[in-house]
């Protein structure tokens, strides 16, 4: 006969709220720090119930102002933790998320993949690329790994939407943030020449805070899926051009306060029409692929550019927006150009 057991259940301390305020507290306490996430939310047909690490009285006090609450001690279910692709590989991948779509770029792709599949339900499907940006559009090549066959995805950052086709357009994830820095220093109403917009991860931010946006690209298919975009996240104020951006550009010489050169490969090539858009004391935003040792070398050929044109630059930003390759950066320069002398 098996022994009885007496152990009492495990009580941690909880709040009790209305059910309509439950959601109201729980950010407040989340907010406070005092939220405990290893617990679950219970509720009942009047009150929810919520797991609260110790308060001090200033946070409770804080907590008060949302409304009044009754404090509880009771047994709160364990949250159960889904394991993360480290716990179950021993070690940490190196992947990337685009909407359900994982590209994974170990060693050992098939069990990474696996393990993906296993602790992300998010994910559905695992792509290995078998070649480096290449071609006219700047594409690459995927090997399907795991999960569903299929290159096509709907990608959601900076609280907009994105289809696209990884193998008919590059898109990469890693740029959210660079994309709403660059944002957030553009006023609205300024006008922005995006030269490489792809699907239209720059040029949908920058119209949906309400810049003027020309955005181009020379990609039958990223214009497809660009006009898409704009109708799935209701954006009418953006102009969409199929075309050479070297020739497009030169359409709206001297117009654009914001100039957008996120071609990282072959952003140099297009400096002359890049420079030749801006307005007198308008910003570019120019990308590149450099190696560790001369992150900023593209500086030289920029002021030659300038220099060409009897113009003269100022720079104003320089950051490392990701890791591309060992030893590799993808870095940023921002510089206003100035076709006469800035006055002072």
């Amino acid at each position: 006969m098996k022994p009885i057991s007496l152990a009492m259940p495990e009580t941690t301390p909880g709040i009790r709220v209305p059910r309509d305020k439950g959601e109201l507290f729980r950010q407040a306490l989340v907010e406070l720090g005092a939220f405990d996430r290893s617990r679950k939310i219970s509720s009942d047909g009047k009150y929810v119930y919520l797991p609260v690490l110790p308060m001090e009285e200033q946070a409770a006090a804080k907590l008060r102002c949302r409304g009044d609450f009754d404090r509880v001690e009771m047994e709160f279910e364990p949250e159960q933790k889904r394991p993360s692709p480290e716990d179950l590989l021993g070690y940490k991948p190196s992947y990337e998320v685009i909407g359900d779509i994982a590209i994974v770029e170990d060693e050992g792709a098939e069990q990474v993949a696996q393990a993906l599949l296993d602790a992300c339900k998010s994910i559905k499907t695992v792509l290995l690329p078998v070649s480096e940006v290449e071609g006219e559009f700047r594409l690459r090549r995927f090997r399907h790994i795991a999960g569903e066959d299929g290159t096509t995805t709907l990608h959601k950052e900076n609280g907009l939407l994105y289809q696209v086709d990884l193998e008919g357009v590059y898109f990469t994830a890693r740029l959210a943030n660079e994309r709403l820095r660059v944002a957030r220093g553009v006023r609205p109403s300024e006008v922005v020449l995006d030269m490489f917009a792809g699907v239209g991860p720059f040029s949908l931010l920058l119209a949906k805070r309400g810049a003027c946006v020309i955005a181009v690209d020379k990609n039958p298919l990223a214009i497809k899926y660009l006009r898409q975009n704009a109708a799935l996240n209701r954006i009418e104020e953006v102009t969409i051009l199929e075309g050479d951006a070297a020739e497009l550009a030169l359409q709206f010489e001297g117009q654009a306060d914001h100039v957008v050169m996120n071609l990282p490969h072959s952003s140099s090539q297009f400096l002359i029409p890049g420079l030749r858009a801006a307005r007198n004391g308008g910003t570019v935003h120019y990308y590149t692929i450099a190696p560790e040792d001369a992150l900023y070398q593209d500086e030289g050929l920029i002021q030659r550019a300038a220099d060409q044109l009897g113009f003269s630059v100022e720079m104003i930003f320089r950051g490392i927006v990701r890791s591309y390759a060992p030893r590799r950066y993808n870095v940023v320069m921002d510089f206003r150009v100035w076709r006469a002398p800035p006055t002072q």
